[in-house]
């Protein structure tokens, strides 16, 4: 009997240690995928079209400057993802675009998806909010799907982003570079001239 219910046991406890252990494999290869959608996106947003200097200077007015760039985006996402926060910014798009849904039953099922990714607290890219914008959000979503849905969380990842990666970003050796084309090239065309001879 005794030696039953211990091979129960051993078995159970590798079942869960199965289960947990695919669980942070899903949780890698979703990270991965999505990694993949944006990986390149600063390459192709500037190989297309370079933005100018003045362009790069206005995104040091503000965040809002910034992120109404799609550039300034781009950039600011690859500079996220170097410090492994880019869920913020990735947060505060969805919920833009989610704002710009016009069907009800759309927005429900957008509102959802962000939440489960992005506010729950069994998220994968959980943003950091706190519990009293996590519960409001979760109430506004069961009672009343809008427009305003995000507002407290969006508005709070908003302000975390402006005061704490921001600045960073605006100090970073790639903003530097883009902000000082002319600079950077002619840094860049020095450096390969001295590797070759």
């Amino acid at each position: 009997g005794g030696t039953s219910s211990n091979c129960k046991l051993k078995k159970k406890k590798t079942k869960s240690l199965a289960a947990d252990i695919q669980s942070r494999l899903a949780f890698l290869r979703r990270r991965k995928n999505y990694a993949g959608i944006h990986g390149n996106s600063l390459e192709k947003a500037l190989k297309n079209n370079r933005p100018s200097e003045g362009e790069v200077k206005r995104w040091a007015e503000s965040l809002e400057a910034l992120l109404t760039h799609q550039y300034g985006v781009a950039v600011f996402r690859h500079f996220l993802r170097s410090e492994f926060s880019e869920e913020n910014l990735d947060f505060w798009l969805a919920v833009e675009e989610f704002k710009r849904t016009l069907s009800l039953s759309k927005m429900a099922d957008q509102a959802k998806k962000i939440y489960d990714e992005f506010i729950s607290t069994s998220a994968a890219r959980q943003v950091n909010v706190d519990s009293f914008v996590r519960d409001s959000t979760n109430q506004s979503l069961i009672f009343n799907v809008n427009t305003a849905s995000f507002q407290l969380a969006q508005d709070q990842i908003f302000s975390l982003m402006e005061a704490d990666s921001y600045p960073r970003f605006l100090k970073s050796h790639l903003y530097a570079q883009l902000a000082n084309h002319s600079t950077a090239t002619a840094l860049e065309l020095s450096n390969q001239s001295r590797s070759v001879s």
